[in-house]
Parts: structure tokens; sequence; C-alpha cells
């Protein structure tokens, strides 16, 4: 072992931080092989791969999504979809095999952009096994709902935008926008923030072209469908935008324990792919998550802007901090709360920098094994409004907003050469 450390400390760092992440790419293997097909892990009871496997098999056979077959899925997720299709054959086994394969593939990327991005941010082997470490721990944290849901592709979409322009590709990372819109739509979140950099360094040309670069990237995929379907590729988007209170949302928690504890009369039907709320101020929350989501949102880049000129030493950790919160705000502030939600949050939890990052880990590691203890294994109970599963998601809830809190108000970063890379070049 001791030959081994020396030999690896001769090595030059490049390819020093490559076997790191190699190394965790390999505990990923670990997990996904072994530990997701065992113990609890193993629980594959509620999982929307069949949906996928059924949206997958027309396409195959010659189907258009959004003329021919109705779907709440984005163009891109359609294709992630079909991929599997594509080499599993006609067995959905081999299917769910392919598609488990291919998020693996997605996680595994997540590492290496974290490997990038971390090292651009320390510059230091130990922080960035420490970034990688805490990734590995939070896909454990998470469980197996992260094979069985394709947001990875999306978590993966998001940071590969974010890794870009921190190294300066600014159109690679305004085209990615554009795909992630194509793929989960909360991608954009980012955008502002691109906008806003631009706009203090002073690069009126990225003011026009990365925006420009994001809308053609989302046009080369989805104007063809638009042209063939307009209004079945609209409906893909709107059909979210309609959807009812959904049961684990930070909405529905006082609902809930106000029916469970108190005498108030509620229902849950299931509607939209999902168990909603129905009671006597359901339709009054669930209008006002949007502009309530916006207020906030708007809020988020406001503060953005206060403090990237306030603390341009902060540089790009001051990015993933407020991509971290965005994003969060969005979810904690919606009608629907899916746990595979905060799939999109992992890899940017883990890039926070600053005095409070131990604190943010660790609260955020809460939060996660709160949501597996609720999904899978005590859905159905909650479903039934059992007394301790509803008080858990409320806690799960009030935990995420104190996150956020947490997030926003504390300090980014002590300062330092190392994070100036915001601010405009020599």
């Amino acid at each position: 072992m001791k030959r081994v450390t020396e030999k690896f400390r001769t090595l030059p760092p490049e390819r020093q931080r490559w076997l790191i992440a190699g190394a965790f790419m390999l505990a990923q293997a670990f997990i996904w092989l072994v530990l997701f097909r065992n113990a609890w892990y193993g629980d594959k009871s509620i999982t929307d791969v069949p949906i996928y496997y059924s949206y997958a098999s027309r396409i195959a056979r010659g189907m258009l999504p959004y003329r021919d077959f109705a779907s709440e899925y984005p163009p891109v997720a359609m294709l992630l979809f079909s991929l599997p299709r594509i080499f599993s054959g006609l067995g959905y086994p081999a299917f769910n095999t392919w598609f488990e394969a291919e998020m693996f593939l997605f996680s595994c990327g997540d590492v290496a952009l974290l490997t990038v991005a971390a090292w651009k941010q320390w510059r230091s082997l130990r922080k960035l096994a420490g970034a990688l470490g805490a990734y590995t721990l939070f896909i454990l944290a998470m469980g197996s709902i992260v094979e069985s849901r394709f947001d990875l592709a999306a978590s993966f979409v998001i940071l590969a935008s974010l890794v870009c322009f921190i190294t300066d590709r600014y159109v690679w990372a305004w085209l990615l926008l554009g795909v992630g819109l194509m793929t989960k739509v909360v991608p954009v979140l980012i955008g502002p923030f691109y906008f806003v950099i631009h706009l203090r360094r002073r690069q009126f040309t990225d003011l026009w072209l990365g925006p420009a670069s994001l809308l053609f990237a989302a046009a080369i995929i989805g104007v063809p469908l638009l042209l063939a379907a307009p209004a079945g590729l609209a409906g893909a988007f709107l059909y979210h935008f309609e959807r009812p209170l959904q049961l684990e949302s930070s909405w529905s928690s006082p609902l809930l324990l106000a029916s469970r504890f108190g005498n108030y009369p509620l229902r849950i039907l299931s509607s939209y792919g999902s168990h909603n709320v129905f009671a006597s101020l359901s339709t009054t929350f669930a209008s006002l998550t949007m502009p309530v989501t916006l207020l906030l949102l708007f809020l988020v880049y406001l503060f953005f802007i206060h403090r990237s000129r306030d603390d341009p030493q902060e540089g790009a950790g001051l990015l993933f901090r407020f991509a971290l919160l965005a994003i969060g705000v969005f979810i904690f502030a919606g009608k629907v709360f899916s746990p595979q939600f905060l799939i999109w949050l992992l890899p940017l939890a883990v890039l926070v920098k600053g005095p409070d990052r131990r604190r943010v880990l660790l609260l955020f590691g809460a939060i996660l094994l709160l949501t597996q203890i609720e999904f899978p294994f005590n859905y159905w109970r909650l479903y039934s409004l059992n007394a301790a599963i509803v008080i858990e998601v409320a806690f799960r809830n009030a935990l995420l907003g104190a996150f956020l809190l947490l997030v926003t108000v504390r300090r980014g970063l002590s300062g330092g050469k190392s994070g100036s890379d915001l601010q405009p070049p020599d």
C-alpha cells in the first residue's frame, strides 16, 4: 500500500486527478451493480421505467411523439427513452437494464464534470476527493430512484453547462441550456446568472449570442416536431402548468397536517401521473405556486447581482451556489415535488464553497435520507395519511426551506485569488 501511495505521488497532477475520478466511478459501479440490487435498495415497486418503455416502444413502431401519441415529456427525454429500446429489443427486462446503464453513464459523467469543476475551485486533491466522496454518499442517500428516473440526465446537462461557462466556453454553455430546455426545462433557470456575468464583464456580444445559442439549440431539437404536431408539442410543456397540488409538495404539507390532526376535509386523487391533494384551499394554493415561485426566483437573481458586485472574488463558487439556490427554490415553491427532483441538486450541493460548506452538505444529506425513507418505502403510508409519515414529509419540506435559507444567507467564500474568474479577464 505504501509503495502504491508513493508511486501515486510521483504522477503528474492531472493524472492523479483522473485516477481519483476513476476510483469513484468504480465505486459508482459497485453501488449500481451490487447495492441497488440488494437489501432495501432492491425495492423497485414504484418506478417510471414502464412508462418510458411504453413511449419507446411506440417510437420503435414508427409512431411520432406528440403527433401519433401524447406525452408529457420533452423531446430530448423521448430520445433518452428510445436509446435503451434500440439495444434491448422487445423485452421490458432488457430495456430496464439498458435504461439503468444509461443513467449510470450519466452519473459517471457527473463525476467527470465534478472533477473539472472541483479542481477549478480548489486546486486540491483532498478537496477533489471530498467533493466526489460527497457526491457518492448523496447517491446512496438518494437511493435506487436515481436509476429508475431520467433526472440524472438533467443534472448532467446542468453541470455540463456550468463547467463550460466557468472554463470560458460560453456558446457551449448556452447551447447546453437549450438542450436542457428540451430535456427537463429547469436548466434554463441558470441562464439569468450567465446574462448578469456577461453584463458585468462587458461581454456585450455574448449578451445576445448566448440567448440566441440557447434558442438555436432548442429550435434545432423542437422545430421539426413543432411543425409536425404543434398542439402535441405545446401540450408536453403546458401539461405541467395544468397539474394540481401534488401530495409531496411543500404546499400540501400544511393541508395534510390539518387533515390528519384536525378536522379538515381532504381527498387524494390520482391525475396527471401523480397523487394530488384536493381540498377547499388546494386550488388557491396551486394558483399561488407560479407567482410565488417567480417572485422568489426574481429575488434570487437580484441577490446574485448584489453578491457578484460586492463579493467579486467569489467567482465560480458564487455561480454554483446560486444555481443550487435557483433550482432548489423551484423545487421548494412548486406545486409538484417529486422525489427525483432532488437529483438535479446532487452535483451542485457538493460544489458549495465556503465556511458553511460542512453544514450545507450535512443538511442536504439529511434531506436526501428523509426523502428515501418516504419514497418508495413509506409512500403508500403517506397516501393513507399515516401520522408519522405526514410529519416526516412536512419536516423534510421544512428542512429544504432551511437549507435554501442557509445557502442564501451564509457567505459563499472566504475570499482569495482562486475565485476571481467571474471578473473581467485582464
